[in-house]
């Protein structure tokens, strides 16, 4: 298979396709064959090594953190998955390497994408949606019936914050431009407010 990888952490960026082995899966695992991978700001920092005192990688590292795909293979002890299953995933730290024709993940892991989802767009869902969680529950843990803020909302992060927070029984408020408007208050934001137009 084709993956694309770093020899080492370089704040000149550098790939290099190669081929390689089709990963061996665990008996928890799933094999999963890549349609689409996400491209984020977490790629530029793992592969400058920004983040090495968080997450030190064993080098050369196939690069990616999160993807869709078909399920190629089961292990033994697979529960809830089998071989054809549409699915997408954002890969533990420990095992990314979705810029790859195809990955390993664990059960745990992985999710079936929604009904009617394009692989593009589900690839990137899983980060953003963890990263707007972990905000949500996390760092600010709001509760239920308090009010959530989201300056500068109407790009991807917003547009999974906002779902989320619904759910949780948040009041929502976003800011952004006057084009997003009708597709937040679609999505069911308590009030949109024009950063160009309104002084929040």
């Amino acid at each position: 298979m084709k993956a694309v990888q770093v020899n080492g952490y370089s704040k000149r960026i550098h790939t290099l396709l190669r081929d390689m082995p089709r990963p061996q899966i665990s008996d928890s695992e799933v094999l999963i064959e890549v349609k689409a991978a996400a491209v984020n700001p977490l790629e530029i920092l793992i592969l400058t090594g920004s983040v090495k005192l968080i997450q030190d990688y064993t080098m050369p590292l196939t690069l990616g953190n999160e993807c869709s795909g078909i399920v190629a293979e089961v292990g033994s002890k697979v529960t809830g998955f089998q071989k054809g299953d549409r699915v997408y995933t954002r890969l533990p730290l420990h095992k990314i390497g979705a810029f790859a024709e195809y990955v390993a993940a664990d059960q745990n892991a992985i999710a079936k994408m929604p009904e009617g989802y394009d692989f593009n767009p589900a690839a990137a869902i899983p980060l953003t949606g963890l990263t707007a969680y972990q905000a949500i529950t996390e760092e600010l843990e709001a509760r239920p019936g308090e009010t959530l803020l989201i300056p500068g909302g109407s790009g991807s992060f917003g547009q999974m914050a906002v779902p989320i927070a619904k759910a949780m029984g948040l009041h929502v408020i976003v800011t952004g431009n006057a084009r997003a408007k009708e597709q937040f208050l679609s999505m069911g934001v308590d009030r949109y407010l024009d950063y160009k137009q309104e002084n929040y």
